[in-house]
């Protein structure tokens, strides 16, 4: 008798041995395929959300005349709207856009659920007007003048509350959504900045407001919004400060909602 005919042979034990990996080689493919199934319908439902229609009439390319130069903005206008309606202004970061910073913030999404009006204004060569701004003559500043422009050209064309006038910026429009602030707090009832810090020396508003600083707690702009929230204290104005936790130079969409219950709770009624 031969060693391969014995039932317990090295032979038996090699084609054992096979068979489990074979059942086990075709246990983790059905796993896998299992995982691919539900990770593409995770992607599918994330991009079903995501792109559903809006409940608003998007204009993402108008434009206004101001000082002899065109100023381009993107109009959003949710299909339900209180009247008078509460407006929002956005200001991006440099390099982007109306278009990329309606992507990245998810705001269109926001201004259709809690009905208010937004616009996201779009800056020269894609920088808005911080850097070495005339303190003493912030009325000149033309972002500022195309702000004044376009809230009296949207009063004319929507019934808009001028109560409930609200500016959010990110990286360095929210810098300069606090030079707004700074300019015109006769104007804006709160501001909501994130990622950028106050520009330097531009001094402090007549009329404090509510001030809400967001950050992300890796953000390299963490430790100066942070002293400028106790700055802002200090100066007398309502302050939130949130710092996110492992969030580096980005809009946590997250926090949208929260960002909208913010501002909406202060008018510059409340500020006479």
């Amino acid at each position: 008798m031969n060693r391969e005919s014995l039932g317990g042979g090295p032979v038996t034990a090699v084609v054992l041995a096979a068979n489990t990996t074979a059942r086990k080689s075709a246990q983790v493919k059905r796993i896998l395929i299992a995982a691919s199934i539900l990770l593409l319908a995770s992607v599918v439902a994330i991009l079903v959300f995501w792109q559903r229609p809006i409940a608003a009439d998007i204009y993402p390319n108008e434009d206004i005349t101001v000082d002899g130069t065109t100023r381009n903005y993107r109009l959003v206008v949710p299909h339900t709207l209180p009247k008078p309606a509460p407006i929002v202004f956005a200001f991006h970061g440099i390099g982007d856009s109306t278009e990329s910073m309606a992507n990245y913030c998810r705001l269109d999404q926001l201004a259709s659920r809690n009905g208010f009006l937004l616009v996201y204004l779009a800056a020269r060569k894609s920088m808005w007007a911080t850097v070495d701004a005339n303190a003493d003559n912030l009325d000149a500043n033309a972002d500022v003048r195309f702000f004044d422009q376009l809230l009296i050209h949207l009063s004319n064309h929507h019934e808009i509350d001028r109560d409930r006038v609200y500016a959010v910026g990110m990286s360095d429009g929210a810098s300069f959504v606090q030079l707004l602030a700074i300019a015109r707090s006769n104007d804006i009832a709160a501001i909501a900045a994130y990622s950028g810090s106050k520009p330097r020396d531009i001094g402090s508003s007549e009329n404090p407001l509510p001030i809400l600083l967001v950050v992300g707690a890796n953000d390299l702009a963490s430790r100066a919004m942070q002293s400028d929230a106790d700055q802002y204290r200090s100066d007398g104005h309502v302050v939130e400060f949130v710092s996110v936790p492992e969030l580096g130079h980005e809009w946590p969409t997250r926090h949208n909602t929260e960002m909208w219950n913010f501002l909406s709770q202060h008018s510059s009624a409340q500020k006479r």
